[in-house]
């Protein structure tokens, strides 16, 4: 049964399609509409997640290559690999964790329920890893195990609210609404990076709104636009990588076609991506209204970050190509600062590099973008190299891997003292709290 449960948890699209329910059943929907808004909110976020894997199916040889190329030698950056890791080695952890995640999201209901902060986090793969990480954090400060899973499901129901809330001026300034919010764990690395390229950009130039051409109107298309980006990053690692270290990739097909195809299957996937964003918030957000009208007045929605591609994917592009240049940097000051260098994470700067860029277009136009991305991406690594000096990963079956999650990095950098980490998360908590119903009152 618990396993069951979890493995609910563990799949956005029943997750989203079991919340679409509950809340055309509370509205009194026809038996009609019900069965097709949720059916068609578990499609959308199975749409959503069919062109996520095909990016990174499409991307994963590029990294490889670009690691070949510029002879990058250092650890991977994956919180999904350190967290399954760190499940299989001790298995504490691995129990300790499950409980936290069930019982954390009914804590973060009841949250969003009784306090001003009104977000339900639904982003399941990220409630995983942040479960992992507080049951990890509370085991290596030598709580028991009833204490453990206690504390931890409070942390966990508390955090669920903090990041969001967070982010949420952010996406409201993106949006234009509070139709739905961010749930994932990088809130502290793109909200900041954010606000900086607004301090340091120029409102007045939006990256949606860059005028062309004529002979150039044809990148204003998303899919155009995306195609070249990743057709010049792609032809410019496959030739500087050469036929025989493309070879194992590409099978019989010539190099130069290879990248081409993977540059434009890459542009596959985006659209693919766009199209379930569409067609899963089209139907979350007014079925969303029955459980924000009689459960949690309100509740506001937090989900995964491709929710906010379609609003702007110029500047998701631009975050993208910055992002991976601030990682490269932070390869080089890691190395100087640390003596360990975590590799770039292609995935993470599109995936989350990109949202720094929307956040930064939406602070400070096509400069902020630029500059949020480069810092989002430096501080991805410098912060993944900083908690692999701080945490024995190998101890705890995680050799070879450091996080790509910055609200992990620190969490876990605060948790080291759990007594302090609890009372600043508690603080944060409460003082969130004040701020937003102070914004209410007026």
């Amino acid at each position: 049964m618990l396993d069951f449960i979890l493995n609910i948890f563990q799949t956005p699209a029943i997750i989203l399609g079991l919340v679409a329910l509950i809340g055309l059943l509370l509205q009194k929907k026809s038996a009609g509409e019900v069965f097709s808004g949720s059916v068609k909110t578990a499609i959308g976020m199975l749409v959503l997640s069919a062109g996520s894997s095909l990016i990174v199916t499409e991307i994963l040889p590029f990294v490889d290559l670009f690691s070949a190329v510029f002879n990058l030698q250092g650890f991977a950056t994956s919180s999904e690999a350190v967290v399954g890791a760190m499940q299989s080695a001790v298995p504490i952890i691995a129990t300790t964790s499950a409980l936290i995640m069930g019982i954390g999201f009914v804590v973060n209901v009841l949250i969003a329920r009784f306090s001003p902060l009104k977000y339900i986090f639904l982003t399941g793969h990220m409630m995983w890893i942040l479960s992992v990480a507080v049951a990890g954090s509370l085991y290596i400060g030598g709580f028991n195990e009833t204490m453990i899973v206690v504390i931890g499901s409070i942390l966990q129901g508390m955090l669920m609210v903090i990041f969001p809330a967070i982010g949420q001026p952010m996406v409201r300034k993106v949006t234009g609404n509070d139709n739905f919010a961010i749930a994932h764990l990088t809130t502290l690395g793109t909200v900041p990076a954010g606000y900086i390229g607004g301090l340091l950009g120029d409102k007045s130039k939006n990256a949606e709104d860059i005028k062309l051409p004529e002979s150039l109107e044809f990148f204003k298309d998303t899919s155009m636009s995306v195609s070249i980006v990743m057709g010049v990053f792609y032809l410019l690692v496959v030739i500087m990588a050469g036929p025989e270290a493309v070879a194992p990739y590409a099978g019989e097909t010539n190099y130069i076609i290879y990248g081409i195809l993977k540059a434009l299957g890459f542009t596959a996937g985006i659209m693919v991506l766009l199209q379930g964003v569409r067609m899963f918030l089209g139907e979350l957000v007014p079925a969303f209204k029955g459980i924000s009208d009689k459960i949690v007045p309100g509740a506001i929605p937090a989900l995964d970050v491709p929710a906010l591609f379609a609003f702007a994917p110029n500047s998701l592009m631009i975050g993208f190509v910055t992002a991976v240049i601030g990682m490269i940097l932070g390869m080089v000051v890691s190395s100087a600062l640390f003596g360990v260098v975590p590799l770039v994470s292609i995935i993470g700067a599109f995936f989350t590099g990109g949202v720094a860029g929307i956040y930064g277009n939406a602070q400070g136009g096509s400069r902020g973008a630029v500059i949020a991305g480069l810092i989002y991406g430096f501080l991805l690594i410098v912060g993944s190299a900083f908690l692999f000096t701080i945490f024995d990963y190998a101890a705890y079956g995680a050799a070879g891997v450091g996080h790509d999650c910055l609200d992990v990095m620190v969490l876990m950098t605060i948790l080291k003292q759990p007594y302090i980490g609890i009372a600043i998360i508690a603080a944060g908590f409460a003082a969130l709290c004040i701020f937003h119903k102070k914004q209410q009152n007026h």
